[in-house]
C-alpha cells in the first residue's frame, strides 16, 4: 500500500512546498560523505577502484539508513512520506528556475550571473544575457529528468530506498563526474552507474515533454523524435542530451556551444535548429511546460507501475 500512496503524496507535497528546509537535506548529507570518501579514497588506493569502492560503499551506507528507517514500527511511514518527499525536486526547480529567469530579466547582469550561477557548475561571470537564458533553458530541461522524471522512476518501482539509491548514484555523479585530469577514474564508477540508472527515464522525460506540448502551446510536437535522438546521440551523456534535445527542437531554440568550466572554454554540442535566442517568455513558458509534463509523466509512470503490481 505504501508503493501506491506515497509516490503520489510525495508528488503533491514537493510540488506545492518545495524541498523540507527544517533541517539538513540528505544530499548535503551525502555530499559531506563523499568528501571524506573522496580523501580516503585518493589516499590509500589507485582513483578508478578507489571510485568503485566509494561507490559501493555510499550505496550500502544509503541503503541501511533508508531501510532503518522506514522498518520503524509505527513511524517507518513517516521516514518512508519524508525521503520520496525529499528526493523529488519538481517544486524546487520551478521555483529557483523562475526567480534566475527573473533575476536576468532584472535588468542587471550581475544579478543574473549570481542566480544563474547557483544553478549551475559552469563560469556564467563573463555570459551575455541572451546567453544566461540559454544556460537556464539547458539546465532547467536536463533537470527535468535528473530531478523529478528518474527519481520518481525508481521511487514507484522500488520505493524510497531505490530512489535513494539513485539519488547517492546521482550525487556522486554530479560531484565527481567531470571528465578532467582530476576527476575522470575517481568519478568514472558514478558516472556509468548513474548512466545506467537514468537511461530509461531520460528517454521518458523526453516523450512527456513531447506529449505536453500541445497543452503547453507549441503544437503537435510530431516529427520530431528522430531528430532529437540524432541530437541527443552528440552528447558525452547517454542521457542528458534527451530532455535537452526535446526542448530545442520544440521551441526552435538550439542549446549547447560554448560553455566554460574550471577556466577552460568546452565546445559542447549544438542540440536543436533555429537560429531565434531564448528569451524571458520563452523560458517561462518552458517552466509552465516542465510542470505540465511532470504531472502527466509522473501520473502515467504511477498508474502504469500500479496496473501491473495490480496484474501481477
Amino acid at each position: 500500500m505504501e508503493l501506491f500512496w506515497i509516490p503520489l503524496a510525495a508528488f503533491v507535497i514537493d510540488a506545492i512546498f518545495a524541498d523540507p528546509s527544517f533541517f539538513p537535506h540528505p544530499v548535503q548529507l551525502i555530499g559531506k560523505l563523499l568528501d571524506k570518501l573522496e580523501k580516503t579514497a585518493r589516499k590509500n588506493f589507485s582513483n578508478r577502484f578507489g571510485g568503485v569502492l566509494s561507490l559501493l560503499i555510499l550505496l550500502l551506507m544509503v541503503f541501511v539508513v533508508v531501510t532503518t528507517c522506514i522498518g520503524i514500527p509505527y513511524v517507518g511511514w513517516i521516514f518512508a512520506l519524508y525521503f520520496a518527499w525529499s528526493g523529488l525536486a519538481l517544486g524546487s526547480l520551478l521555483s529557483e528556475g523562475t526567480k534566475a529567469v527573473q533575476a536576468v530579466a532584472s535588468g542587471s547582469l550581475d544579478d543574473g550571473r549570481k542566480a544563474v550561477s547557483m544553478l549551475v557548475s559552469r563560469d556564467v561571470s563573463e555570459s551575455t544575457e541572451e546567453e544566461l537564458y540559454k544556460t537556464l533553458a539547458e539546465t532547467i530541461s536536463e533537470n527535468f529528468n535528473d530531478g523529478i522524471i528518474a527519481p520518481f522512476f525508481w521511487l514507484v518501482l522500488s520505493g524510497p530506498v531505490g530512489l535513494w539509491l539513485y539519488k547517492a548514484t546521482s550525487t556522486m555523479d554530479s560531484m565527481w563526474g567531470y571528465k578532467n585530469e582530476k576527476w575522470i577514474d575517481l568519478g568514472w564508477a558514478g558516472a556509468k552507474f548513474d548512466d545506467l540508472l537514468a537511461y530509461l527515464p531520460a528517454r521518458f522525460s523526453a516523450m512527456f515533454l513531447q506529449c505536453t506540448a500541445n497543452l503547453a502551446g507549441l503544437g503537435s510536437g510530431r516529427g520530431v523524435w528522430d531528430s532529437v535522438a540524432r541530437d541527443a546521440a552528440k552528447m558525452e551523456s547517454p542521457n542528458a542530451g534527451w530532455p535537452m534535445a526535446m526542448a530545442a527542437h520544440l521551441y526552435g531554440r538550439p542549446m549547447g556551444g560554448s560553455a566554460v568550466y574550471f577556466g577552460k572554454v568546452k565546445e559542447k554540442p549544438v542540440l536543436g535548429v533555429g537560429d531565434e535566442a531564448w528569451d524571458k517568455a520563452t523560458l517561462i513558458q518552458l517552466i509552465k511546460h516542465i510542470r505540465l509534463a511532470a504531472i502527466f509523466g509522473c501520473g502515467l509512470l504511477w498508474l502504469a507501475v500500479s496496473l501491473l503490481r495490480l496484474v501481477f
